[in-house]
Parts: C-alpha cells; structure tokens; sequence
C-alpha cells in the first residue's frame, strides 16, 4: 500500500437504485492506496442506508443547510479526497488515476492541487427521454463547451471538475472553506469552490482516460429543474468570481426572451439543427422530436434562471 491515504465521498439522497452498483465499482476497482468509504445522507426514506452499509466505513446525516460533502471532509481521514456520486460507476483504475495523476502533477508544481476526469452516460435499458436527455446534454447547442460533459484527449489545466470524477487535496479545500454553502448558487457549489482555490493562485488539472459512467437526469421534470438551477446558480458565480464570467455562458438569456418574440425563429431553428445533429450522429430518427424540446427547454428553462438572479441582484443592489 502506498504512504498516501484517500478518503472517498459521497453524498447520496434516495439513492437505493443506483448506490450499489456505484459502491461495487470502487471497491472492485485496483487502488494500492488505503481508503475509506464515507457516505453522506440528506434524509433517504428508500433503502439507501441498507445497501450502503456493507460497503462502507462511515454513514453520516446531513444537517439542514450544510453541503453533505463537507460533512464527509470534515471528518476525513484521508490526505486526499475523491469524489463521486452515489449514480456514477467508475472505471478499474479510477482512484489510482485520480490519486498517481495528483501526486505526479503537485510534485511538478506545488499550485496543482485538484484533478478530475470526465464522464459519459450510464444507460441502462433507458427510455427515449433518458436518451434523449442523455445526448442533449452532450449536443454542441446544449452544452456550449461545459466542463461538465467534456471528455477531453489531452491533460490541460482547467478552471473546474465536477465532483463526479474528482480529487483534491484536503487541506486546499478547508483553506479555502469547503463547498460554497451560501444560498443561491443553484447546483453551482462545486464552481464555487473551485473559484476559490483558482483565487487563491491555486491550479486544477483534467486527466484524460479516466471516464466515470453518470447517470443523467430521467425525466423531462427533473431535466427542467435542473437547467433552470444551473442558469440561477451560474450568473451569482459570475458576478463574484470574474474568471467564470463567461460570454457564451449568458446566451441562454437572450435565447429565452426571443422565444416569447417575432424572433423565436432563432431559438426553435437552433433547436432542430442541434436536433437533426443528434439524430443523423446516433443514427436514430425518433430522438429528433424530443431532443428539439429539450434544447428549447435548455434556452427556456437556463436563461429564465439567469434572468431571475440577475433581477435579484438588482433589486438587491437598489434596497
């Protein structure tokens, strides 16, 4: 076993459908490294609990207003912390990739102090929407070059990775106070807390080759929601950490408001090219149809986000 000590966190809330599949891959998974399991709950009413149990080494419970993975790095044992999800399935060499990839770069340069992978889609026996869902989110019209779907072939420097498929050093996280717990950044406190580590001079890196598998949103209700948070969460990121003011970022807006104008010929045309993109790509004619609701539910739902929180901050800024 290696000198360096891991802890893995994970957060989970009703989680009993995918959490064993997710716990089985890490532990059947090589890793020279000693670890423990820490699974942080928000309340789970399923079986979540049960199966959780023989796999790990601490069960935790959320507390009301608190991020439950900083819950998991507080009590931590590990020097570094890997982080996935209770819906992902990780690959054979995942927290040696994670943990050799860390050490090797922090030992070129001090700064580095985080790395992550990239992930794609878990599907098993989905329906049409979880597909389409699915490839959405990957399509050059929805995903606008986010971090988030990207698989990228080459190690570069980055300015965050999801904690799906990530690691970071545990005393660069409590330095700089954790995950954001602020309200208000939607599903945005993994940005901001890598925001914070790239304030205080420090560098993330992505690794390639290490690709989780990730579960994505099911439903079209869940789909919304969930653009909707990001787009609210994206614009108070922006405004408190200039590096992630990203023009391409607020297009969702302007794609929004064109909808309910004479020129909503702009975002529905978009919407059947990124459509008919991701058919002809899958080889699959019954994607178009829902794949145009989601990319116009993306502009919709994502910039009437961003339109909420700007209106907010306004308002809050002439009181």
């Amino acid at each position: 076993m290696s000198q360096a000590a891991v802890s893995v966190v994970i957060p989970t809330l009703n989680s009993a459908r995918t959490l064993g599949s997710c716990l089985t891959s890490i532990t059947e998974s090589s890793s020279k490294y000693e670890y423990e399991i820490i699974v942080v709950d928000a309340g789970s009413v399923d079986e979540t609990l049960e199966i959780a149990r023989p796999y790990v080494d601490r069960i935790l419970h959320g507390e009301p207003g608190r991020i439950n993975r900083n819950i998991g790095i507080e009590i931590a044992k590990g020097d570094i912390i890997c982080f996935t999800d209770s819906d992902c399935i990780v690959p054979q060499n995942w927290m040696n990739g994670l943990v050799d990839g860390l050490l090797r770069l922090h030992n070129k340069d001090s700064r580095i102090v985080g790395v992550g992978g990239g992930n794609i889609p878990l599907l098993e026996n989905p329906s049409l929407m979880e597909l389409a869902i699915a490839e959405a989110f990957r399509s050059p019209l929805v995903s606008f070059r986010a971090r988030n779907t990207a698989a990228y072939s080459e190690e570069r420097e980055v300015i965050h990775n999801p904690p799906h498929n990530s690691a970071l050093f545990k005393r660069s996280i409590l330095e700089v106070g954790g995950f954001e717990e602020t309200p208000g950044y939607g599903y945005g406190e993994d940005s901001a807390l890598d925001a914070k580590l790239i304030d205080k001079g420090y560098k993330l890196y992505y690794l390639p080759g290490l690709l989780i598998q990730h579960k994505h949103a099911s439903n079209f209700k869940k789909f919304a929601r969930q653009m909707y948070a990001y787009g609210w969460g994206r614009v108070k990121l922006g405004k408190k950490y200039k590096k992630y003011f990203q023009f391409h970022h607020y297009g969702p807006i302007f794609l929004c408001l064109m909808t309910f104008t004479p020129l909503f010929f702009v975002p529905l045309g978009m919407a059947l090219l990124n459509a008919a993109y991701v058919a002809l790509k899958e080889k699959k004619v019954s994607l178009f149809l829902p794949v145009v609701l989601l990319t116009m539910t993306f502009y919709v739902a994502y910039g009437f986000g961003e339109i909420v929180q700007f209106v907010r901050q306004s308002n809050r800024g002439a009181s």
